[in-house]
């Protein structure tokens, strides 16, 4: 579901989404700790990498190839 929802906000431009946590698990009704489980999964999987920008804010980049 977090793929989905990231691959659906893709900035083009950068092939990256930029979102706290607390927003993506409100937006998927989940707690953080879930985005953060699902978050993990994927990276270990690459098909996400995760880019701390500030906080708990970070950029979640996607393989454009995949989402295109």
């Amino acid at each position: 579901r977090l793929y989905s929802v990231l691959s659906e906000h893709i900035d083009g431009n950068c092939g990256a989404v930029v979102a706290d946590q607390q927003f993506l698990a409100d937006q998927l009704s989940v707690t953080t700790i879930t985005i953060r489980n699902w978050v993990s999964f994927l990276e270990e999987n690459n098909c996400l990498v995760k880019i701390p920008i500030a906080g708990k804010i970070c950029a979640y980049a996607l393989d454009p190839a995949e989402v295109w």
